[in-house]
């Protein structure tokens, strides 16, 4: 049972804040530094100041905090921020091309009661690992400015007809519309009407969520729901932080692209690929890509692989690329034995239990720490040819349905499994966790 209910949204006051585009960013976790002092010098209310940036980069004293705290209180008191005076759902739609082809993507944003993961009454389900760093960084972020500055993407089997509800609000114009990043239209509609918001919640109600994006982020949104109980009054419910800001997106939106998330190796993993190659042949079959007989580009060749079998792509100078098509035996692997089924059929899963960890000693806690990640397989083949790394593997996209099994099995992919594209523009809406 999903319990979802509208919120007075915080937005930015546009004849203040002035163009919305110059004070949105991505999420905080795929935030360069590099990219954070850009967004700093397009504008003085750039939501970077609040959200800070990626912890994954850097590691943020007590002042950055203290200094996210107060911009917060001064552009609400300025007028730069204004709350809504209603209770709203925001319907949010984003617009964009892969490949010359074009996609919409809708869904809404609302609250969603926090609900411990698994719970049968909650009914919200993960499928990713997270890591302890960056749910230290925005609980600390959390406890200084007592809001939520993103959204936490997910979700659900529409078979309660909310897709319906939702493209008759998408008919009008809508009260947001902004190009970030300039590739990727934004646009928002306000909803308050309680007969529109009631079907919408009844029609979802009985749904099971499952995140996409956002698992640090929900995590964190409840060791700050237990952090305020200790103290605070009311039943489970009726405080504000017992709720967490989500957008809600059905599984079978045709906007729902995932896109791969291939993992870069630096050098000091890798002193002989021949090597690596000799041993990886004991997992499977290692095949070359026929650039002259193919017919196929190498990342459809990957694709027709792994439709037989899991498969994933190595390569180490971007110029051979080689695919490694796992055998059935591998199922049977001792390192294999605490997961289902489901999780011995995802490439990814099987790269990071029969080879990250046991070939170079990488486990789901050092992922970070020491590989490199890309959605994008040309910036991975360039890379390599700057010799910046030693080797990447290479990976198809994770399908819908594979996530919806591993997650229906109580169980979790490695990290960066998924990449929903696009992200969620940070910077349309936040939520006050300090009253309704």
């Amino acid at each position: 049972m999903a319990k979802i209910i509208p919120f007075r949204a915080i937005r930015y006051n546009i004849p203040v804040a002035g163009r919305l585009a110059k004070v949105m960013a991505p999420p905080y976790d795929v935030i360069s530094t590099q990219q954070k002092q850009q967004l700093k010098a397009a504008d003085p209310y750039n939501v970077i100041r609040l959200i800070i940036g990626n912890p994954s980069h850097e590691t943020h004293k007590p002042s950055d905090y203290l200094a996210a705290k107060k911009a917060f209180a001064d552009w609400r008191r300025k007028g730069v921020l204004r709350r809504d005076g209603e209770a709203s759902l925001y319907v949010y739609q984003q617009s964009f091309k892969i490949n010359g082809k074009s996609f919409n993507r809708t869904g809404f944003v609302g609250l969603s009661q926090l609900m411990p993961f698994g719970n049968k009454k909650g009914g919200i389900l993960a499928h990713e690992h997270t890591l302890s760093g960056p749910k230290a960084d925005r609980l600390k972020l959390t406890k200084a400015c007592h809001a939520n500055f993103s959204c936490i993407f997910s979700l659900y089997p529409d078979k309660g007809g909310v897709g319906g509800v939702l493209r008759k609000v998408t008919a009008r114009k809508p009260d947001m519309n902004v190009d970030f990043p300039k590739d990727i239209q934004n646009r928002v509609w306000k909803v308050s009407g309680p007969k529109v918001i009631g079907e919408i919640q009844r029609r979802i109600k009985a749904a099971t969520l499952f995140i996409a994006d956002g698992h640090h982020r929900y995590e964190t949104a409840l060791a700050y729901q237990a952090h305020c109980s200790k103290w605070a009054k009311g039943p489970l419910g009726s405080r504000p932080f017992d709720y967490v800001q989500m957008m809600f997106v059905a599984m079978e939106d045709r906007g729902l692209v995932i896109l791969p998330t291939h993992r870069m190796l630096p050098k000091r993993h890798i002193s002989s690929p021949s090597l690596l190659l000799s041993r990886l042949s004991s997992l499977g079959e290692i095949h070359e890509y026929p650039k002259a007989v193919s017919g196929l580009a190498p990342w459809q060749w990957m694709e027709k692989l792994g439709k037989k079998m899991p498969t994933i792509g190595l390569s180490f100078d971007g110029k051979k690329l080689y695919a490694l098509q796992f055998s059935k035996s591998v199922a049977k692997s001792p390192l294999l034995k605490d997961v289902s089924d489901a999780q011995k059929r995802l490439d990814v899963t099987l790269l990071h239990r029969l080879i990250l960890e046991p070939f170079f000693g990488i486990t789901k806690e050092k992922v970070e720490h020491e590989i490199s990640f890309t959605s994008r397989a040309e910036e991975a083949v360039e890379r390599l040819r700057k010799k910046d790394f030693a080797a990447t593997f290479f990976l198809n996209p994770t399908r819908i349905e594979q996530l919806r099994e591993v997650a229906l099995k109580q169980e979790r992919m490695p990290q960066k499994s998924t990449y929903f594209y696009p992200k969620l523009v940070t910077g349309l809406v936040f939520n006050d966790l300090d009253s309704f």
